[in-house]
């Protein structure tokens, strides 16, 4: 048995494979990636210390190292040790990148969830692994499709149409670029919708009310692409997919006529008029700050001409 192993055990500290399980689900509560620990920043040391009921004692007993590259010996807390010892591990099986690797395609250093270290957390919850399409993790794959389409190249040309979803089957490839356009379009759109600007998050700040809307919706086989995406929050979404609104090559707003139709007493919330209110004519759309990523022209035609119906003009 090596030294800190003893001193584990003395400390009657968890083993190393119940702390990988516990950072595993401890990361679905950041959303699928935490700040690099063990440089000051003791506070996901602390979570997880607190999910095994550790006593002030077992946090913070030293361990005696020797830091081979300054040749000296350190004091740090043994859990602190255990810590980085089973996130180490965790890397090396895949379930997690190590901060110095997610610096490379975040800007950030931090531990984040691979997709197998997601379907893990979601197994030792007894959670299907179907859940993840439906959760607001990212994960490194996802986190890398999502740098790959900020990073494309916009064209003029542009086809919003993808006849690859024709024959309906689903790779993992194609849901990990889905999550990765949601995670795209929100953020761009700063978590607000970009027609009435709501920007709402769950009491815990991991998930927004905003929601990312493809202009050719997928049952019309629409990219994933961010050039065909907007932010809408719930309400708004549904009234662009019905086609109550489009959007101009301007980015204004076309509001139905048909909305004249609507009798008096129909779209209220309580005494507010959210349908008449809530969509303004001639209004720009709040849109992202590069203008390489704004909606595509041929993504909006797409809309005007198939949604946006001469019917519902009136």
């Amino acid at each position: 048995m090596s030294y800190e192993q003893q001193v584990f055990r003395e400390l009657a500290l968890p083993n190393r494979a119940q702390v990988i399980q516990t950072i595993l689900t401890s990361l679905l509560k950041h959303n699928g990636r935490v700040r690099e620990f063990g440089s000051g920043d003791q506070e996901f040391a602390d979570e997880i210390a607190d999910a095994f009921d550790l006593s002030t004692s077992q946090r913070s007993s030293p361990l005696t190292t020797f830091v081979r590259k300054d040749k000296r010996l350190k004091n740090s807390p043994a859990w602190n040790r255990l810590l980085f010892r089973a996130a180490d591990v965790a890397a090396k099986n895949r379930l997690i990148s190590r901060p110095s690797e997610t610096v490379k395609f975040t800007g950030r250093r931090e531990w984040m969830l691979t997709e197998a270290g997601f379907e893990e957390a979601l197994r030792s919850q007894k959670r299907n692994i179907i859940d993840k399409d439906n959760l607001p993790i990212v994960t490194v794959e996802v986190q890398k499709a999502r740098n790959k389409l900020e990073k494309a190249k916009r064209v003029k040309d542009y086809d919003p149409i993808d006849p690859s979803k024709r024959r309906g089957s689903q790779t993992k490839e194609s849901l990990i670029r889905s999550r990765g356009f949601r995670h795209a379009i929100v953020e761009a759109y700063s978590f607000s919708c970009c027609i009435c600007g709501l920007r709402v998050p769950s009491p815990d700040r991991l998930i927004w009310e905003v929601e990312a809307a493809h202009i050719v919706p997928h049952k019309f086989y629409g990219k994933d692409d961010i050039w065909n995406g907007l932010a809408l929050c719930r309400f708004h979404h549904w009234c662009f997919d019905v086609g109550w609104f489009t959007l101009r090559f301007d980015f204004t707003v076309e509001v139905s006529t048909a909305l004249r139709t609507i009798p008096s007493d129909q779209g209220f919330m309580g005494s507010l008029d959210i349908l008449r209110l809530g969509l303004r004519e001639n209004e720009r759309i709040r849109l992202p700050g590069r203008n390489a990523i704004y909606p595509h022209e041929n993504a909006i035609a797409w809309h005007r001409g198939k949604i946006f119906t001469h019917q519902l003009r009136g």
